[in-house]
């Protein structure tokens, strides 16, 4: 994780994947891991999972965001996370908050069921940040996980 200090960066917390075009505010104001709080938090971009470390802190830091939501629930950014299965090991992403903009490699990528809580755990790496999504696009039969 490198907090990089090139390029204006504006205060609006955000997720950018430069390889994938994908520009999507976090929110991270969300105290509750509550189902229904969340997913009423996921109509305003991705969503900061309460009670992980943030951006520049050590620990693992998670977002979750849709793969794919009905195209009638309220929200701009029901597919937000759609393309996150072709991120690929070595990959970056970034996570802008607070003015800095922190940078993540991609170090892992595995699909698990959404049972395993064992994602939000400490992993690896000191500083770590895993993306979860819902897999196969469309279904909520597993957990597409990204950890970088």
């Amino acid at each position: 994780i490198i907090a990089d200090g090139t390029g204006a960066v504006g205060p609006e917390p955000k997720i950018i994947i430069l390889k994938r075009n994908v520009e999507i505010p976090v929110v991270y104001d969300q105290p509750s891991i509550d189902e229904k709080a969340v997913q009423n938090s996921l109509e305003s971009g991705v969503v900061h999972y309460a009670n992980t470390p943030l951006p520049g802190q050590d620990g693992n830091l998670v977002i979750v965001g849709h793969s794919s939501n009905n195209i009638f629930n309220k929200g701009s950014y029901k597919f937000a996370f759609v393309l996150l299965s072709k991120m690929e090991k070595d990959d970056t992403f970034m996570l802008q908050k607070d003015g800095k903009r922190y940078v993540y490699r991609v170090y892992d990528k595995r699909i698990v069921k959404p049972s395993d809580v064992g994602v939000l755990k400490d992993q690896v790496k000191a500083a770590t940040d895993t993306l979860s999504t819902c897999d196969p696009t469309g279904t909520s039969l597993n957990r597409l996980i990204v950890v970088g």
